[in-house]
This record gives structure tokens, sequence and C-alpha cells, in this order.
């Protein structure tokens, strides 16, 4: 298949970002640290009545109720890149275990001088004080442990001065990010709370660290001054009242914000989905063509994977050169739209299905991104093969040249964010010979089995973390065909297979 001259050209100026399409990028302000870790317990002790919560919100999934609710209150002084605000999170024990210590993962203390805790207090307003630090955990031991389906609940105080830098946190002269940016509490199992470091390899971030657990967001939101000037890219619609506005987002693992004063919007609607599409006023040609994009992966996947359980998904021109996906919103790379050529032999055509997908493999369906990140990411790379065997046929050995096979992968599937190579070679194993493991289960298998396998997979899961072994334990119920052959040549824990 030919290339246009501007697409060989765009491919070769952008190799380095083209296959980011969900990565923090590259930090020269964080503390590396490429070691997984898991906080310890301490020994327990007997546990006081446990502060009084809030109802939780009836519902029906998996959770029942006792999913984590935040309730975040914050005021935003965009042009002095200065935010105040307080967040509440009101935590059940889901365990049957003891909790003798709380985490809470305190991102912005990743970029020096980001944060300021003013306070924290328990749920009664007793000052807590003896918390510790590791790394961008916050540690607090409990005087008695947290039994199992106690709640308890802590407030955050903080300030956050916004760091001058492009990426999913920081402000730029166009854009404010928001991800992260309050405390939030990690996943937890039976061995414990499920943190672990920042990979970082040659100045590199490689993938994320983060496990979140789907929880309750309720966020009140207003502007110091000048409300008029900005709008609001977020995973929910608002209830606006003199300038206040009120965010709700149940079940999700995230509640990220893009706000800038010069977006263009472009709304569709597809399937009971509002689509927003926010871009910078000199690509809002392409922020058109990604909400269509948008439409047709919605349509694709909800027919492949299930109904998408969301109504809103915001895509959001990002003032930085790599995509990553949230709940309910996703960042694309300016050099997605900069370079969009009308065509679909385009890094925008390619990623935008990319990161909706993971409302489907990271929202819907989490994993533990920093040991299985493969659950999420190459189910995500071969969506892009779906979408384009779906709407670009004739593209289809296109996409496998120029997304996969030019970078010639290698490396097993099931490796995680920490393996020495660094950022290549986690893209190259996770993200790429993952696609190829993917097309070559489907081909082993067949249509019928491998869709309604994923389809299963993706029901039994929702609001849940799903595990390697969760996804062959899902398979093995449609096929008997051997798989060994796929086990050893993609992977360096191979699971037992039928």
């Amino acid at each position: 298949m030919k290339i246009s001259l501007r697409t060989i050209l765009f491919l070769s100026v952008a190799a380095a970002i083209i296959l980011t399409g969900c990565t923090s990028g590259t930090n020269s302000d964080v503390i590396p640290s490429a070691t997984a870790t898991l906080l310890p317990s301490t020994t327990p002790t007997i546990f006081p009545t446990a502060t009084a919560s809030p109802t939780a919100t009836p519902t029906p999934l998996p959770l029942n109720g006792q999913q984590t609710q935040y309730f975040i209150d914050t005021t935003i002084d965009y042009y002095n890149r200065y935010i105040t605000g307080t967040s509440r999170a009101v935590y059940t024990n889901k365990t049957e275990s003891p909790i003798n210590e709380m985490v809470f993962i305190v991102y912005p203390t990743i970029f020096q001088s980001a944060i300021y805790i003013k306070s924290v207090e328990m749920g009664d307003g007793t000052d807590v004080t003896n918390y510790r630090w590791e790394g961008h955990r916050m540690v607090i031991p409990l005087d008695s442990p947290l039994l199992p389906r106690q709640q308890i609940s802590f407030t955050h105080e903080f300030e956050l001065y916004m760091p001058n830098r492009e990426g999913t946190f920081g402000q730029t002269g166009r854009q404010l990010n928001l991800s992260y940016w309050f405390p939030l509490i990690p996943a937890r199992t039976e061995e414990g709370w499920q943190v672990y470091e920042i990979s970082i390899i040659n100045s590199q971030i490689v993938g994320e660290h983060l496990v979140f657990e789907p929880s309750d967001f309720d966020l009140t939101l207003q502007f110091s001054d000048r409300r008029e000037n900005f709008k609001i890219a977020a995973g929910a619609l608002p209830e606006e009242t003199d300038g206040v506005l009120h965010y709700q987002m149940p079940l999700s693992r995230t509640l990220t914000l893009s706000i800038s004063d010069i977006y263009t919007l472009t709304e569709r609607e597809t399937n009971g989905v509002l689509i927003r599409s926010y871009t910078f006023p000199e690509e809002a040609y392409a922020g058109e063509a990604a909400a269509d994009l948008a439409v047709n992966a919605i349509n694709l996947y909800s027919d492949l994977y299930g109904p998408m359980e969301r109504d809103l998904i915001s895509l959001v021109e990002a003032d930085f050169l790599h995509g990553m996906e949230f709940d309910g919103l996703v960042l694309l790379s300016r050099g997605f739209y900069m370079f969009y050529n009308s065509t679909p032999e385009t890094n925008l055509t390619m990623i935008t299905p990319h990161e909706i997908s993971h409302q489907w493999f990271f929202s819907l369906v989490g994993n533990n991104q920093a040991m299985e990140p493969w659950l999420d990411e190459s189910f995500a790379t071969y969506s892009e093969a779906l979408f384009y065997e779906e709407y670009h046929p004739e593209l289809l050995a296109w996409w496998w040249e120029n997304r996969v096979d030019n970078y010639l992968p290698s490396g097993y599937v099931d490796n995680t964010i920490y393996l020495p190579g660094g950022y290549e070679d986690y893209r190259d194993s996770v993200y790429l010979n993952g696609a190829h493991f993917l097309q070559d289960l489907r081909d082993t298998i067949g249509d019928d089995a491998f869709f309604g396998f994923i389809k299963d997979y993706v029901r039994t899961f929702r609001y849940e973390i799903a595990s390697s072994a969760d996804f062959w334990t899902i398979l093995e119920q449609h096929t008997d065909a051997d798989l060994s052959p796929l086990v050893e040549e993609y992977f360096s824990n191979p699971p037992e297979t039928p």
C-alpha cells in the first residue's frame, strides 16, 4: 500500500510517540525507582468503633455498595496555577483480613513542591500526625485494625502549585491537566495494598504503576475568577449553579479533569453515549475527525465486548506527545492532531480507538498495570487492528506493518513494567507482541470462540481487578484447542492450559 509523503514524514518524526498510546511519558522531575513493593502489615490490635460514614448508594454491581467514596471540594485559580481543596475518603475493608495501616497515593508529591498537605483528619475530626511517607505514598498507622466490613474516613486539606510541565499532571500556557491530583486509596487484596514504585529507565517512565478499585467520586468545583473563560473536560457532565460545578462519577477508577480557556468543542452521540471532543483552535478540524472516530470505535467495541457502561466520553487534545486513558476521558497527543491528513493512515485514526477501548480494558475490567499490564495494553493494541478490520479492511496489512511489525516485536507478553530494557522492550513485548498473541489465539480457536470468550471475560470481571489466571480460566470455558504452543511462545510464566 502506497503511503503519502506526509505520512512517511510523520512516521519518521513521530517514531518516539506513535506507540505511546498509554504511557506517562518522559519526566525529569520524578524520583526513579524500579522495584515493585508491597506494604507490610503490622501486628493487629483491638479497634474502636469506626467513624460513621454516609450511606452508600444502593447498587446491584459486584462491589455491593462497599466501594470507596470520595467527596472533593476544590477551587481553581487557573491563571496563578494554584488550587485549594479538601478530599474526604470513606473506605470499607472489603477483605477478610484486618487492616493495620491505611495507604494514600499522593501522586503530586512526585513533582517537586507541587502539593502541600495542610492537614489530615479522621472522620471524627481527630488530627492525624503520625503518618509517614514512603515515596509518593502516605502511610497512616491505625491505633487498632480496621476489621472486615468496617468503615473509616479521612479528610485531607491540600494546596496544589501546578508545575509548568507538559503531562497528565501539570499546566502549560494552554491547558491544565489534573490526573491523580488528590489523595487516593489503592486497591487491596488479602495479601496487602497493591502499591508499586514508578519504573523509570533511561529517563523514561515505563507504563503505569497505579492500581485502583472502582470508587464513587463526588466533586464540587469552582474557579476563583473568570469562570466564563473555561471549558472543562471530564468523565461526567456537571450540574452548575452560580458558577459552582458538581460532578458525580460512580464506580470509576479515576477522576480526571482537563481545563483550558481556548478549547473548541465538538459533540457527537451514539448508542446513548455523548462524545465531547476538545481541541485547540488550530486543530479544530482534527477534533471533528476524532469525534467521528470515537463514534465508530464505541459502536464496534460495544458489539464485540459488550455495552459501554458510561454515558460520556471526553476526547482531549493533549499539550504533550503521548496518550493516556482515564475513566470517561482520554488525552491524545497534539502530534496526532497536528499531522492528521484526513486519511486513515494516521496516528489519530490508530490511537483514538486504542484509548477508547480502555473504557472496557482498564476502566470496566481492571488489572494490575504494574505487574500484568498486558491485560489492558495488549487488548487495546489489538483493538486497533479490529477497528481497521471493520472500517478500513484494505489498510489492515498496512496497520500491522506500520504499527507492529516494523518494530520487529519480541519478548514475553506477560512482562512487567520493570523489565530492564525499558520502554522499547516493554512496548515491543506487551503492546506489540501482545497484539500478535491475541491474533494467533483468534486464529487458533476461531472467531466465535474468541469473541465469545472476550464478552464473557468482560462480563465476568466488570468492576473488578482481573488477573492472568482469570483470563485463562474464562478462556478454558470457550475452547478445547491445544494452546500450549501459544503459551510457550508468548508467556514467561505459562499457565496450565487444557
